[in-house]
């Protein structure tokens, strides 16, 4: 599955997956510099996918919900 058809959900659960293995120590560092990479690229997607959950609860609303903003 791409990154664009990934859900929330599915890409905080690789992110953690990824964190777990960079904490262990275990992968060489090109192996981890992959990992970081494809880690910051799944933050981007998830910070993506709320921002657009956060517009579209604003344009049914009209407004964010105070603990939004």
């Amino acid at each position: 599955m791409s990154e664009k058809e990934m859900g929330l959900e599915e890409a905080l659960d690789d992110l953690e997956r990824i964190v777990e293995e960079l904490e262990d120590g275990k992968k060489s560092l090109e192996e981890s510099l992959d990992l970081y990479e494809k880690g910051t690229k799944l933050v981007r997607l998830c910070q993506a996918r709320l921002e657009s959950a956060e517009q579209r609860i604003e344009s049914l609303t009209g407004e964010l919900p105070p603990d939004l903003d």
